[in-house]
């Protein structure tokens, strides 16, 4: 009795390692039937600042290409922010021929310490964007220490 249930212990285990082991190792990635199209990803800092006196700063960072979406309709932009302060803001810009300075996206204060997420509709000129890090510490003293930094930015292309 003791020898058919080792046996069967171990006819089940058996079976149950080749399931789990036939079941991993797939390398294709899952495809979600999305229709985005990566167009612009920057690992790691794209950029910070940092104020150690009694000053306003703010920090123009133009991302390296001008951009034409007219093969999209909407666009999905990612990056992580965070910041010491409580008085920040980050933001992001475009600029095309017609507009100049047109902000889609800008969060103040707490909402800067976040994953960022949000879609807009597509510009349809050539456009430079530009991420925008704004940074006023509101406590002036010795030693003050206040950063504003984003991370990991990612734009996407929506069809």
């Amino acid at each position: 009795m003791i020898k058919d249930l080792k046996i069967v212990f171990y006819a089940l285990m058996l079976t149950g390692m080749g399931v789990f082991v036939a079941s991993c190792g797939n390398e294709n990635p899952v495809n979600t039937g999305s229709n985005e199209t990566l167009l612009y990803e920057e690992s790691g800092l794209v950029d910070s600042v940092v104020v150690t006196g009694c000053y306003d700063y703010t920090r123009f960072r133009f991302l390296n290409d001008t951009f034409y979406f007219g093969a999209y309709s909407k666009l999905r932009v990612e990056f992580e922010s965070l910041t010491s302060s409580d008085r920040a803001r980050i933001s992001f810009v475009s600029y095309n021929a017609a507009v100049t300075n047109q902000i889609l996206y800008t969060k103040n204060n707490e909402e800067v310490n976040m994953q960022h997420s949000f879609e807009l509709s597509a510009p349809v000129d050539t456009t430079w964007l530009e991420l925008r890090l704004y940074l006023s510490p509101q406590v002036c003293g010795e030693n003050e220490y206040r950063f504003i930094r984003a991370r990991d930015l990612k734009i996407y292309g929506i069809k």
